[in-house]
């Protein structure tokens, strides 16, 4: 079996569990999207079928695959006694025979031969997160790329059955791209370095959230309240954000460029360094305490000023 003790750094994360549910384990591992899983639990809802058979039948995933993980997963986390990498990608349905037999025979061939999961991920036939993944849980290597999903899971599942109300909530770092949690509640929660790219938080709370380094392009975030939410260096190029308000919100080093701020409030908000268009066709409000850089003129591009 192969030495991997050095396969990449030693930084411990806590990752694995048993019978976890199988969506929050397929997003760890890189192999399905949140979109799809959140799909697929709308799905579950209205039928009986379950999550794996849900996702296979779109081809999302194989149904070995599915069944892996929700039939021989745990069991495998408890044995001692580990088998080669390879044993898991075949026994997972992530590795065909073919595939297989054509990295070894590649291996072979290299004079420094390469480590059979790095040639496997070089030739596109796995994502080093789902390698990354089965390090971690099977060899207890980690890397931190390797991100725990049980807090995302736990609320895509909870928001499908009507709950909206997850304040002061961890999500640094949570893969969201293209969730749809219009009207929820995330009030002084952590979403440091999430990406949100296209989703939608329309209607939301988010006051007091920090939200530094979040990638919110081309996000939905009409009527979102993000007073006194930490935005610095946040991405909302090309965001809808009709009537946001973003009162006292601290947007440092923000992009800006391209987004909709028709009738958002900027009152009192932190806004240097934010990367603005020089013009704007709409209002956008302002106030005496909100702060530019000296290269934006605020009544210039169109702002409005609502001192009273």
């Amino acid at each position: 079996m192969e030495n991997l003790s050095d396969s990449s750094n030693s930084t411990e994360l806590l990752i694995s569990e048993t019978n976890r549910p199988l969506g929050e384990i397929l997003i760890e591992a890189g192999l399905i999207t949140a979109t799809q899983i959140e799909f697929a639990l709308q799905l579950q809802s209205t039928s009986h079928l379950r999550i794996g058979e849900i996702l296979a039948s779109h081809n999302w995933i194989e149904q070995q695959t599915a069944d892996f993980f929700a039939e021989q997963w745990a069991d495998l986390l408890k044995q001692k006694q580990k088998q080669p990498l390879v044993y898991y990608f075949r026994s997972a349905g992530l590795l065909s025979e073919q595939q297989i037999a054509s990295l070894i025979r590649e291996q072979k061939q290299q004079t420094k031969p390469q480590r059979f999961h790095r040639l496997a991920v070089e030739r596109g036939y796995l994502k080093q997160i789902t390698v990354d993944f089965f390090l971690a849980n099977i060899f207890k290597i980690y890397n931190t790329n390797v991100f725990s999903f049980a807090k995302p899971y736990e609320i895509l599942s909870r928001y499908n059955r009507g709950e909206i109300n997850f304040r002061r909530t961890d999500l640094s770092k949570a893969p969201l791209m293209g969730v749809s949690l219009k009207g929820i509640h995330l009030d002084g929660s952590n979403l440091r370095q999430a990406n949100l790219n296209s989703s939608n938080l329309s209607k939301s709370s988010l006051i007091q959230t920090d939200l530094a380094l979040v990638d919110l392009m081309k996000a939905v975030l009409t009527k979102a309240n993000f007073e006194r939410a930490n935005l610095y260096q946040a991405n909302l190029r090309e965001a809808h954000l009709k009537e946001a308000n973003f009162t006292k919100a601290n947007l440092q080093g923000a992009d800006l460029r391209a987004a909709y701020l028709f009738n958002a409030i900027f009152a009192g908000a932190d806004l240097r360094e934010t990367q603005l268009l020089n013009e704007y066709p709409y209002e956008v409000y302002y106030d005496s305490q909100t702060i530019f850089d000296d290269r934006f003129k605020p009544q210039q591009a169109g702002w409005k000023q609502i001192d009273l």
